[in-house]
């Protein structure tokens, strides 16, 4: 029998040289719409989260991007990277291909500038978004309430226009080298009356600027001490400037930054965590009231939750809370790699091996990298094969191994 499990454990191994991972994550697409408003047909560039398919009840935040051919894929990548390392929400991309650059994404008509193109189209564009696009994504993919609007340059200008005239459209904007010089910073002519006299904003901006002088340094300092001067309730922002980067790669970096810190204003409190999973509910449930939409309790959260509970030998709690998070995200591969930990310390064996097994299978599905589950995998039937459990055999999915040895 044990030799039958040691040839398990090789064609796990094995399985290091399988496809399992071998597809990009995600998907894209190209998608368009005709709009009326702008009497013309707009192409969109689509992505969809890793696990877009591998659960089709769950609804996910929309990142709307601007100047999208030039910024998809940067956008999309960095995003990609972050989900996996657990530092930013999974999102859907609709990236916008331009048509007429300077005419949607300034907010203003100034004639030195005719030889761009025509200039202050933002409130058309941006009632093209709302009463159109958004419409048409909300119909077309699974999305919740939570919208971002990411620009760079004119576009960064667009963003900062849009939290200004349209505070309620998108509920975060981020602006990369914003353009708030343009048409002598006609953007400050409203910018302090809406941050005096906002009181409650639920909402996130995040701007950033390269090694950049003149008007666009001289604006961009400016309006960071209205910023620090007006806080509304609920609102937060963040801001960098970054002398290693140039206007080009400033929206390179600063979408990192942007999707991080982003990210870092939903996240639950080490103080929460600690308490355990009631405390972790009560606080996700009164994100969802700010928000308004549902946001379920974060599997990071409730993983860490486990592992105190594990550290403090509360083995009974670590399980269950484990067993939450497995029922919350069925399609993680690696709930069950961490419900296998709370059985495996609780003496549960058997159980644990099941649960790694099916870690294993989830991961394929999922497009994770598994060379963790798989050596946890041969840790625990190694600690089986010591303890002499010779029901092992039968735990283990035969047709699994056969699988992933083809």
């Amino acid at each position: 029998m044990f030799k039958h499990l040691i040839t398990i454990s090789i064609i796990i191994l094995l399985a290091n040289i399988s496809t399992a991972n071998a597809k990009v994550r995600g998907s894209s697409k190209i998608d368009s719409l005709p709009s009326k408003i702008l009497a013309e047909q707009r192409e969109l560039l689509v992505h969809l989260p890793n696990n877009y398919q591998q659960n089709t009840e769950l609804n996910y935040p929309v990142l709307y991007l601007l100047d999208g051919q030039r910024n998809f894929s940067h956008a999309a990548g960095t995003l990609d990277l972050l989900n996996q390392s657990g530092m930013a929400q999974e999102m859907i991309i609709i990236a916008i291909k331009n048509t007429h650059r300077t005419r949607d994404l300034t907010p203003t008509y100034d004639e030195s500038y005719n030889e761009w193109g025509v200039s202050g189209g933002a409130d058309n564009f941006l009632d093209f978004i709302e009463q159109e696009l958004i419409p048409y994504v909300n119909k077309n993919y699974r999305t919740n309430n939570f919208k971002i609007l990411s620009g760079h340059s004119l576009g960064g200008l667009l963003a900062v226009y849009a939290l200004q005239s349209r505070p309620e459209l998108f509920q975060a904007h981020f602006a990369f080298s914003p353009s708030l010089w343009w048409h002598d910073q006609v953007i400050f002519k409203d910018a302090e009356n809406f941050l005096a006299n906002t009181t409650k904003l639920n909402s996130y901006l995040y701007l950033n600027l390269g090694n950049e002088s003149g008007d666009m340094l001289s604006a961009f300092q400016q309006y960071t001490k209205l910023l620090k001067t007006h806080a509304a309730k609920g609102f937060s922002y963040n801001s960098d400037i970054d002398e290693q980067e140039n206007h080009s790669t400033s929206a390179l970096i600063g979408q990192t930054l942007a999707y991080r810190n982003l990210y870092a204003t939903m996240l639950c409190p080490e103080e929460v965590i600690i308490q355990g999973l009631p405390a972790i509910e009560k606080f996700f449930k009164m994100l969802s009231e700010k928000h308004g939409y549902q946001i379920k309790p974060s599997y990071r959260a409730i993983n860490h939750a486990g592992y105190i509970a594990l550290e403090k030998k509360d083995i009974a709690n670590a399980i269950k809370i484990f067993e939450a998070n497995v029922k919350n995200y069925p399609y993680k591969a690696d709930a069950y790699d961490s419900l296998a930990d709370g059985l495996k310390a609780n003496g549960q064996l058997n159980e644990a091996l099941k649960m790694m097994n099916i870690a294993i299978k989830k991961s394929m599905n999922e497009n994770v990298e598994n060379n963790s589950f798989k050596t946890h995998l041969v840790n625990l039937l190694a600690l089986i094969k010591e303890n002499n459990l010779q029901s092992a055999e039968s735990v283990f999915d035969e047709k699994y191994a056969e699988s992933v040895e083809q």
